[in-house]
């Protein structure tokens, strides 16, 4: 599971940013190449607002259309680490291979916007840390596209 990243920014400067932090925001790549922040999830300290509780999306779940209320568009979150946790609640911090990235959704109710990761099955080296892994693919030359 991805409970947080970890991106050098264009200055240098190195951003971690976990969940359920109130303020969490992800970086995602626009379509124009700019880096924009969008507010990650429904943390448990808001109930109501008309988004999923959590910052994870079941891939099973986009594909079965239980997020089609509101509105699902791919998108690229730009990090060069993403943090898991084993049962034991130990950080590690995964590498995300030159030329791919975290997919993520944005969902939208209303006229707010929050992003949520993909979650998938882990890879096998894996599978003991966590039933639930961030999708990660290469990056598309053409983010932020629907469903």
């Amino acid at each position: 599971m991805c409970r947080g990243i970890k991106l050098t920014d264009h200055s240098g400067m190195e951003k971690r940013i976990e969940f359920p932090h109130p303020k969490a925001a992800l970086p995602i790549q626009s379509v124009e190449g700019q880096i924009k922040w969008l507010r990650w999830g429904n943390n448990l300290e808001e109930k109501e607002g008309g988004f999923f509780i959590g910052g994870w999306a079941r891939q099973i779940s986009l594909e079965q259309g239980k997020w089609d209320k509101l509105k699902p568009e791919t998108v690229d979150l730009v990090a060069d680490e993403f943090l898991s946790r084993d049962l034991e609640r130990n950080p590690h911090w995964i590498d995300i291979p030159a030329g791919h990235a975290i997919k993520g959704i944005i969902a939208t109710h209303h006229d707010e916007r929050r992003v949520y990761v993909i979650t998938t099955e882990p890879p096998e080296e894996y599978a003991w840390m966590n039933d639930r892994w961030p999708l990660i693919a290469p990056i598309e030359s053409h983010s932020a596209s629907s469903n």
